[in-house]
């Protein structure tokens, strides 16, 4: 009896064959039909899961950020303070178990590099999204620490867009500088300690 194929499996499938490709070459370098050969399906299969190469990035985004999201609540807890949750938030350690955290570190580099060059608007309206989760989660975790006294500033906008511009630019020193994953996450979390410890409160 012929095995059941399930939809999203089989997407997932798709997409996580082509994350070796574009690490390799680059998203825009990286060709469908060569996607098909790394997934071992007809050129054909793919378009029945995905419009375009676009939506394969999507996926990939998408399925890596629900991993984030399980680690992280895993981690974090109701006692820690804002700045504990920020790092916590910001703290990509699981790459090591499920994927290859040095190519993980290049996927990222390449996912911003297309949203960039990106003329089709595609990447932009799909990352803004996530860029909004962000300035959601910190913005809120900075208001909980001024109600709580451990944080002081008048200006939570400014300072949640600076820690999301923070990781954007580690992500371009990173590739300009050619660190590792462990360099790149020590250098993440050295300046966003910085940065908040400027605006924590004194104990006298």
């Amino acid at each position: 009896m012929a095995r059941i194929i399930d939809k999203e499996e089989k997407k997932c499938a798709i997409a996580k064959a082509s994350i070796d490709l574009f690490c390799e070459k680059g998203i825009q370098q990286t060709s469908i039909d060569e996607i098909a050969k790394s997934a071992e399906v007809a050129k054909g299969t793919i378009y029945l899961y995905f419009k375009n190469k676009e939506e394969i990035v999507f996926t990939i985004w998408d399925m890596l950020i629900q991993q984030h999201d399980e680690a992280f609540q895993q981690r974090v807890t109701v006692d820690m303070s804002a700045k504990e949750k920020i790092l916590e938030y910001f703290n990509f350690s699981e790459c090591e178990k499920e994927h290859d955290k040095e190519k993980m570190l290049i996927l990222y580099q390449h996912f911003f590099s297309s949203m960039l060059i990106d003329t089709t608007g595609l990447y932009s309206a799909y990352f803004e999204s996530f860029f909004q989760q962000d300035y959601d989660f910190i913005s809120t975790c900075l208001n909980e620490g001024i109600a709580k006294g451990e944080l002081s500033t008048d200006n939570v906008d400014m300072l949640t867009y600076t820690i999301i511009m923070l990781l954007k630019g580690v992500l371009i020193r990173a590739k300009a500088s050619n660190m590792g994953f462990y360099e790149a996450q020590k250098t993440l979390s050295q300046h966003i300690i910085y940065l908040l410890d400027q605006f924590t409160r004194k104990v006298s």
